[in-house]
């Protein structure tokens, strides 16, 4: 197992409702934590690749590029700090099993 403080994220497209064929792409915890989001997803959604990320900003940053969109910005001291220890810890447990 890895000892940096990082999550595991996934980035999904799913289709888009009102342009058939276009598909939106969303971010999301891999494991239980992205359970919910999880089976939101339409049934034609496929997961384009996994990454990991010490903090919502550099999850951010990393799903901005992949997207073409610009650089991701935020005024919110939270979204630089580190991913709780308990998220990560309850992802490694999860990801053990395997």
């Amino acid at each position: 197992m890895w000892n940096l403080p990082t999550l595991l994220l996934e980035v999904w497209m799913c289709p888009d409702e009102n342009n058939l064929g276009e598909y939106l792409p969303a971010c999301l915890p891999f494991g239980p934590e992205g359970d919910a989001a999880r089976s939101l997803i339409d049934p034609d959604s496929f997961c384009l690749l996994v990454f990991f990320a010490e903090s919502h900003f550099d999850a951010m940053s990393y799903y901005y590029r992949l997207v073409h969109n610009e650089r991701y910005t935020t005024n919110n001291p939270e979204d630089y700090r580190p991913y709780p220890a308990k998220s990560i810890e309850i992802q490694r447990k999860f990801l053990s099993r395997f």
